[in-house]
């Protein structure tokens, strides 16, 4: 069956960003600049449920931008037009709010940007934004709100790196992009929080194409939490698996590192290079592979299951289309309930492909959609039910007494409850309703450390009773819980706001049920314990002279004992850290003592992983340490110092005795610890011939040498502060001009 849904639809407008699909009013149509879209059903009984979430992902003229949610037909059921920029990452969450990544710069060094996370309800109104803390800012290609409303997010941050002595032809100071993983809790403070560089070194890292001056080293695509605490994080060259409780790196998947035997018919290395990684319900991992931007490699999706004991991935399914599909670039897999792939197939550059596809596991297309105009891309697609027609399984029973036990089930479904009466008081009619929702609670707290919930609520809801004392109990079977001996029942009075509090539970292995005593009706939610916080000690960064910050500034690398460091004294100093694992607050103390027994600053509450010293002495000596706080108690001190210096500019290249040929390039460096830009002038027998450019204070400036400089060999090099023309280094020799 083919259906095809062009421009003219049914559809009002909500408000002046968010329309719905109107039964009652079949005149309306789609906004001019909503993108055309054909929809092909090829068997709509083997099709899962569930709308399809798209997002307009490129600039395309007259196309606006589009969150979108469609049926199987290609239209619309809702929508929201962003005003400013394009989104990413459309989708619906585990506690059924949705989100997207709204752009605030995008990159140039590498695909995705800077963005700000929103949360829309079912309404699409927005209902909070989520941002990184420590002072780095998210990236658009990933997040993942966890259903116990903590967030794991990811950006990038810049190391200026002498990249000369490390690659032929290297930029002396380049900018190298890291990438940070964070964990925000439930009020979007950071408590965990995992930095690349922390963990690698620049001199032993394989680059690629590392000769420019903005290196891309880390691609970040996907995070997700695995089952076991961890959490998996993915380029398109690898994937490691990282330890949260420690922040070590677990193992290494595809990629140089690889540690695993690939093993199965049609297993190969190039799979675990995908857009997209991640844990499945049948315990596997998909991957959705791109192709090439040549394309002679069709995008594909992988299943593997893996022996992770013995580092063993074998190749269980494959999806590659029988008409090759050269998206090389954004895309993602999904698996449906019911054993189909749902494919977001990214882009391919303007080449006619399908924006999703959905397929059997025995590889039959049942579906694809596609934007009419081939420029228009979605970053990913995913069918997902959506939260506002989501009524869950509810199942009222009717005057109950004490003694008696009532299974929460009827013709309209199951809702995996059992409620046990031990008392009640209230005379005459009652009744009790229990809820079932295939979502997480919204805004949960919790005392203590959260546990990794299960993406269920359940509402009990009474009329007619003044008081009750009861067994509730949670079907493990029907329910399909794994592990079930080690969950908790956790119980709040009012749904969507309060303290979950913890039920003494236990589990019967022979009824399969997980049983808690309640005294009341209202909210429940069932998880495992989380990975235990252990206190260690922190990882001291760099300090360093606090600069005006732009979108790629540069945050410090790992201190090392080895080296001793300086700051501009007449600048404010900036120390930040990362924590080892879990972190809920920091210590930090500054004195000049090294014995720490005068302190310049003791501050034992620090949410954030960084401080600010406004000022400091001239010619002084400062040490600082600091230490982490958390659920296991208090961790062991790190330990740094630096010394306050006067302002300086040192020039080191060109410094006397070079030889430079007119009409080849070559770095004019130096050292400073300035704030502002420098100047570069040029010198012939200490006359000026001309100001070569004005530079950021970051150590190396590209000169081509012009074609109309007079050859000689009395040539010097002298830079300055724009601020303070006192600030000033010259060189200590003359060079040569050829």
């Amino acid at each position: 069956m083919r259906r095809t849904m062009r421009v003219a639809l049914l559809l009002w407008l909500l408000c002046s960003s968010a329309g719905w699909a109107d039964e009652l009013n079949t005149q309306n149509a789609l906004p001019h600049n909503f993108p055309s879209l054909t929809a092909h059903v090829y068997d709509a009984n083997a099709l899962a449920d569930g709308y399809i979430f798209l997002a307009v992902a490129t600039e395309v003229q007259g196309v606006g931008y589009y969150l979108m949610v469609l049926d199987n037909d290609g239209i619309p059921y809702a929508y929201r037009e962003l005003p400013d920029d394009y989104a990413y990452d459309f989708k619906v969450q585990p506690n059924g709010l949705l989100s997207y990544a709204q752009f605030i710069h995008h990159h140039s060094f590498i695909g995705g940007g800077h963005c700000v996370w929103v949360l829309l309800d079912h309404n699409l109104d927005i209902v909070e934004e989520i941002r990184m803390g420590n002072g780095y800012i998210a990236e658009a290609h990933d997040f993942q709100l966890l259903p116990n409303g903590q967030a794991l997010v990811f950006g990038y941050y810049m190391s200026q790196v002498d990249m000369s002595r490390i690659v032929q032809g290297g930029h002396p100071a380049a900018q190298v992009s890291g990438g940070v993983v964070q964990e925000l809790d439930a009020d979007r403070n950071v408590i965990f929080q995992w930095r690349s560089w922390d963990h690698y070194d620049f001199a032993d890292f394989a680059f690629r194409r590392a000769t420019n001056k903005t290196v891309s080293a880390f691609h970040l695509n996907t995070i997700e939490m695995d089952t076991d605490g961890s959490f998996f994080l993915a380029t398109p060259s690898w994937v490691k698996k990282i330890d949260r409780q420690t922040g070590q790196i677990v193992y290494h998947l595809g990629g140089d590192e690889n540690e695993f035997t690939l093993v199965g018919d049609g297993a190969d290395a190039s799979h675990f290079g995908g857009h997209a990684f991640g844990r499945i319900a049948n315990g596997n991992v998909l991957i959705y592979n791109n192709g090439n931007r040549q394309g002679t490699t069709s995008s594909s999706v992988h299943e593997y299951r893996l022996d992770e004991e013995n580092r063993i991935a074998e190749h269980v399914w494959s999806f590659v289309p029988q008409t090759p599909i050269p998206a090389w670039h954004r895309g993602n897999a999904q698996r449906l309930p019911n054993g189909n792939t749902f494919i977001g197939w990214g882009g391919a550059s303007g080449k006619p492909i399908p924006t999703c596809s959905e397929v059997t596991a025995d590889g039959r297309i049942v579906f694809e959609l596609y934007f009419d105009n081939p420029e228009v891309e979605s970053y990913r697609a995913f069918r997902l039910p959506f939260p506002g027609h989501v009524r869950g399984i509810e199942v009222t029973e009717y005057e109950l007494a004490t003694g008696n036990t009532y299974v929460f089930a009827d013709d309209g479904g199951d809702t995996g409850v059992t409620i046990k009466v031990i008392d009640r008081t209230g005379d005459g009619y009652n009744e009790v309703t229990v809820q079932r929702m295939p979502f997480s609670p919204l805004y949960p707290e919790f005392p203590g450390k959260a546990p990794r919930l299960l993406p269920l609520r359940f509402t009990v809801s009474q009329h007619g009773i003044l008081s009750i004392s009861a067994e509730i109990a949670f079907d493990a079977s029907s329910l399909d819980f794994a592990e079930p001996e080690a969950l908790t029942v956790y119980y709040r009075r009012y749904p969507d706001s309060g303290l979950f509090l913890p039920l003494a539970t236990t589990y019967n292995p022979a009824t399969q049920r997980v049983r808690a005593l309640v005294s009341g009706v209202g909210e429940f939610v069932l998880g495992y314990p989380d990975v235990a916080d252990v206190p260690f000690a922190p990882l001291l960064h760099e300090p360093q002279s606090l600069r005006v910050m732009d979108f790629m500034a540069n945050h410090p690398e790992s201190l090392r004992a080895d080296r001793d460091y300086t700051v501009n004294q007449t600048l404010p100093v900036s120390l930040s850290w990362s924590p080892a694992g879990f972190a809920r607050f920091y210590h930090l103390q500054v004195s000049r003592d090294p014995d720490f027994a005068v302190l310049d600053v003791d501050d034992d509450s620090l949410v954030e992983a960084r401080y600010v010293l406004e000022t400091v002495e001239r010619d002084t000596v400062y040490h600082w340490r600091v230490n982490t706080y958390n659920h296991g108690g208090v961790g062991e001190w790190s330990y740094g110092s630096f010394a306050t210096v006067e302002p300086a500019i040192q020039l080191v290249a060109p410094n006397g005795g070079e030889t430079l040929s007119r009409g080849l390039e070559y770095f004019v460096r130096w050292t400073d610890n300035l704030d502002e830009d420098v100047e570069i002038e040029l010198y012939k027998d200490h006359v000026l011939v001309q100001s070569i450019g004005v530079a950021p204070s970051d150590g190396a400036y590209a000169w081509e040498v012009g074609l109309n400089l007079e050859p000689g060999d009395d040539y010097t090099i002298r830079i300055v502060s724009t601020v303070d023309g006192t600030l000033a280094d010259t060189s200590d020799g003359t060079f040569t001009v050829e």
